[in-house]
Order: C-alpha cells, then sequence, then structure tokens
C-alpha cells in the first residue's frame, strides 16, 4: 500500500471543502448546488451536473459513487485559488508518494520516543496497532495514521474509502479514515518543532550506539532540515535501521522535506492511502 501526501490551499479546503462534506452527509443535492455555484472549474462543475441529475435524495446515500469519488479527489488534491468567476484549479503540486509502512515507521521514529524502531518485531506490532486505532498529538504519524485533528463534523470514512478503515466516535471527538486532512497552522507548528524532534532520534542513536559515534550525525540532520541537498554516506549505521540505513535516512528527509514546503507556503496537507504505487 502506497501513502500519498499533497499540500493544499487552506482557505480553499477551511471555506469550501469542509462546509460542502458536512452539508452532502444529510443533503447531497444542496450541498452540490450550492458547490456548483462557487466553482469556476469546468470539470468540477460537469460531475456536480451529473450527480445531481442521477442524484436519488438524502445524504451520500443518494449520490452515484464514481462521478462521487472523481469530485471529492478533484476537491481534495488538486490546487485551487479564488478567480474572478470563482475558485479554478491551478494545478497540481508535487506530493510524497512512498510505502505506507515505511512511511509510518519513519515518522513514529521522529514523533514518537517510546517507539521501539531497533526492534523489528516490536516495531512492526506497533505499527499493525497504530493502523487499527491511529494515536492522536503524534504530529505528522498521526495525519499518516489517518486520524484528525481537529475533530471534522462528518464521519471521513464515509466521504471515500480505499482500504475499509474507519472510525467515528463523537463522544470521544475521535475520527480516522484512509484519508486525512492537516490544516496549515498546524504544519507550520510541526515546522518550528521539527528539529528539536530529529535531535532527539539523534540523541536516542547516540545512547544506544554508544560508545561508537556518529560523526555523520551533524550532517544527517543538515540534510532532514533541508541545509544540505544528500544525506552523507554513513560509516557507522544507525542501530535501528541496519542495513537500510542509508536509504531511510533519505526516505526521510523526502518526507520533511515536503512538510517544510507546504509549511513555507502557508499551505495545509492532505495525506491518502492508496492500494497501488501509483501517485494520484
Amino acid at each position: 500500500m502506497q501513502l500519498v501526501l499533497r499540500p493544499v490551499d487552506d482557505r480553499f479546503f477551511h471555506e469550501q471543502v469542509l462546509p460542502f462534506l458536512s452539508l452532502a452527509m444529510s443533503d447531497s443535492a444542496g450541498a452540490l448546488d450550492s458547490l456548483q455555484g462557487r466553482l469556476a472549474d469546468e470539470q468540477a462543475r460537469s460531475l456536480c451536473e451529473r450527480l445531481l441529475s442521477a442524484h436519488l435524495g438524502g445524504g451520500l446515500g443518494g449520490v452515484a459513487q464514481e462521478p462521487w469519488g472523481e469530485l471529492v479527489e478533484r476537491l481534495t488534491f488538486l490546487q485551487w485559488a479564488p478567480g474572478s468567476s470563482g475558485w479554478q484549479v491551478v494545478g497540481r503540486q508535487a506530493g510524497y508518494a512512498g510505502n505506507w509502512d515505511e512511511a509510518l515507521h519513519l515518522a513514529l521514529m521522529v514523533e514518537d520516543p517510546s517507539y521501539p524502531y531497533g526492534d523489528t518485531r516490536a516495531a512492526h506490532g506497533r505499527r499493525e496497532g497504530f493502523r487499527l486505532h491511529p494515536l492522536a498529538e503524534l504530529g505528522l504519524a498521526s495525519l499518516i495514521g489517518g486520524q484528525w485533528e481537529s475533530f471534522p463534523s462528518f464521519p471521513p470514512d464515509r466521504v471515500f474509502s480505499t482500504q475499509g478503515r474507519g472510525e467515528y466516535v463523537p463522544r470521544e471527538q475521535y475520527a480516522f479514515a484512509d484519508w486525512a486532512w492537516r490544516p496549515a497552522r498546524t504544519v507550520a507548528h510541526w515546522r518550528v518543532h521539527l528539529q528539536r524532534k530529529l535531535e532527539r532520534l539523534l540523541a536516542r542513536e547516540r545512547e544506544r550506539l554508544g560508545p561508537v559515534e556518529l560523526p555523520e550525525a551533524d550532517e544527517v540532520l543538515a540534510y532532514w532540515l533541508g541545509k544540505a541537498p544528500q544525506p552523507p554516506a554513513l560509516t557507522v549505521a544507525f542501530s535501528g535501521l541496519g542495513q537500510r540505513a542509508a536509504s531511510w535516512i533519505q526516505e526521510l528527509g523526502v518526507l520533511t522535506s515536503h512538510v517544510s514546503e507546504a509549511a513555507q507556503a502557508q499551505a495545509g496537507l492532505v495525506a491518502l492511502v492508496t492500494g497501488s504505487a501509483t501517485e494520484r
């Protein structure tokens, strides 16, 4: 299974996508009609028309699934900007596409000091449990797991699902699905604290490897923070990474660069778990 991360326009998501999905739960025809009037994108408007022409009434149970999926994907995974006639598509920004399990492993290494990444069996068990019930307040790892912060006014797994995962518990303010979103303010917060978390990870490695030194630690940190274009050649493999240390260090740098670029652009982030290696 693959993970896709893509930056999204924060204002568009707040003002258009979230209210549209909330209303669609109970009145999908009203939501589609209202959305159609605010978009200047012909393809999205055409999808709205198709859905309205075949509408059976009520909430999402009354919409045709194929055009609904196309519409939601267009709304959530393309770049939108306001124009003179309404919101319009201005392109598709480059995003991250990689192995979901590996991305979750790397994110947990950074976000969770208790994650036993040096123990292959224990780490695998922790990730399996996380996929079934992703924990809150673990930053990028929570997003990759599909957990929603803040709690949405609609069940996100009912909007669309790729793996059949999802839970929506209003009394606990807890929701997760095969896709999730974080606003720009949260992504900016991640970037502010990223260096501290990466330094904490390197400190754990120094402790685990001691008395062996990590001579490239500063170079690794510089790469992760986008201050160096390539990771260094390692003379000592990180203890929790073994023979794949170099490739995982590089992949973590790719992940952190997408967080930093989204923060610089004042964009939110959408994560989606797919069933194939094809980037959406």
